[in-house]
């Protein structure tokens, strides 16, 4: 299964060659709200390989109302609530609802009956009850989304990182890292930094964060801390 598809169809299929990664092997593709750094190759890469669509209700709707009407044509599409469980291909989604300013929008904790993975973008916070979802996961790919001091001090406008800074925005390195000491387990084995903003974060700077959270509760040397990157496919973890 792929969660969310940013880029263009092109750019994904390349991605996953660089990766050796077999598309054909994809069941459906799973989104987890409707923003373009989310959904913009959703519509060509599904029909592409013939994939079903999986996304919370309303969202195709708004994909189509970005994209176009047949941005979505001919996919099947199968629509859930936040915080419904669903089955896609081989795998159990358990949704949960986030706070961003989307018209719905949701991470997962994704289950193959052995082992699980955690999957939380786009957090403008992180109640306890994302805690409670994340907490006991295998594998947590988790938002890192900017150094706060980076981001106050930054070429943004003010309505802009008053919207990054807000509840419906994204999480900080900070807020990251508050929320791994909240849900770090002895099972945890992996932890990805993801959605790192280009302008208002560094590579190191979510690492160290993230690491001091595990280095406090004593597992900065069990557990593999990774960092995922914009500008190409990052190293493949198998659970």
């Amino acid at each position: 299964m792929l969660i969310d598809a940013g880029l263009s169809a092109t750019e994904l299929l390349r991605r996953m060659a660089l990766a050796g990664l077999d598309p054909l092997s994809l069941d459906g593709l799973v989104v987890t709200h409707e923003h373009r750094d989310h959904t913009c190759g959703v519509g060509v890469l599904a029909r592409k390989l013939g994939l079903k669509l999986f996304a919370p209700e309303g969202v195709a709707g708004e994909i189509s109302r970005v994209y176009g009407q047949n941005a979505l044509r001919g996919l099947k599409i199968h629509e859930f609530l936040p915080g419904e469980v669903f089955e896609a291909g081989a795998l159990e989604f358990s949704s949960f609802p986030t706070s961003h300013d989307a018209h719905a929008s949701v991470g997962f904790c994704v289950r193959d009956g052995e082992k699980s993975l955690g999957f939380a973008t786009d957090l403008g916070i992180a109640p306890s009850a994302v805690a409670e979802c994340l907490c006991g996961c295998d594998i947590i790919y988790l938002e890192a989304n900017h150094d706060e001091d980076m981001l106050a001090s930054g070429p943004y406008p003010s309505f802009l990182k008053r919207r990054i800074f807000s509840d419906v925005g994204h999480l900080s390195n900070a807020g990251a890292g508050e929320l791994l000491s909240r849900i770090i387990h002895k099972d945890l084995s992996t932890v990805v930094l993801a959605h790192l903003s280009e302008v208002n974060n560094k590579p190191s700077l979510a690492y160290d964060a993230a690491m001091a959270a595990l280095d406090a509760a004593g597992a900065g040397r069990d557990v593999t801390l990774l960092v995922a990157r914009q500008d190409r496919p990052g190293r493949v973890v198998k659970v």
